[in-house]
């Protein structure tokens, strides 16, 4: 048997439908949209409208190369950030010494370049506080940015950093080159 219906029950059944779904939508969407954790990042680039790169350079294990490298940066008149290790810094204090009378900038890269990620947030504030001192003490520049070894961090990483006044930076371009004399080559045939 078939069952006839008016126009406006139709019309009206149809309309109390789309408007639960659209209801669902609305409370399933904003449940999702709050429900989303934040994430700690770090800066990668920073918009400009200027032509322009910024330069940073990690120095975690050795000096090879890298008074060729001062003499390229210099050529062409060319500042970069070099993220120095604590022990690094401690180790080669003539190099660091050399890269802040020619004006370039540092950051910390740790103290002794461990996994961050795997750090308690004692640990991340010491291997801070201690890199800071050196590096300080040993190039006369207060320091301020932050590069976490081999780009690990997460959120207490990156939260621990900020609390302390750092700002953490990250790379956006990661070249491999480990080896000084490999980014002299690359700037002078550029």
């Amino acid at each position: 048997m078939y069952r006839v219906y008016s126009r406006r029950a139709v019309l009206l059944a149809a309309g109390c439908i789309l408007l639960g779904v659209l209801l669902l939508l609305g409370v399933a969407g904003r449940a999702m949209h709050t429900s989303a954790a934040k994430r700690e990042l770090p800066v990668y680039s920073v918009d400009t409208t200027e032509k322009v790169a910024a330069l940073g350079i990690n120095c975690a294990w050795d000096d090879s190369g890298i008074d060729k490298l001062i003499g390229l940066l210099g050529e062409r008149k060319i500042k970069a950030t070099f993220f120095l290790v604590g022990d690094w810094c401690k180790k080669y204090p003539e190099v660091a010494q050399k890269l802040s009378a020619a004006g370039h900038e540092f950051g910390s890269h740790s103290n002794t370049h461990p996994d961050m990620t795997k750090l308690g947030r004692e640990e991340i504030v010491k291997e801070l506080d201690d890199s800071k001192r050196i590096i300080e003490e040993t190039t006369g520049q207060k320091l301020h940015l932050f590069r976490a070894p081999s780009g690990a961090y997460n959120d207490m990483v990156i939260s621990t950093a900020r609390s302390l006044g750092w700002e953490v930076m990250q790379w956006s371009n990661y070249s491999i080159e480990f080896e000084y004399s490999k980014i002299a080559v690359i700037i002078a045939t550029d």
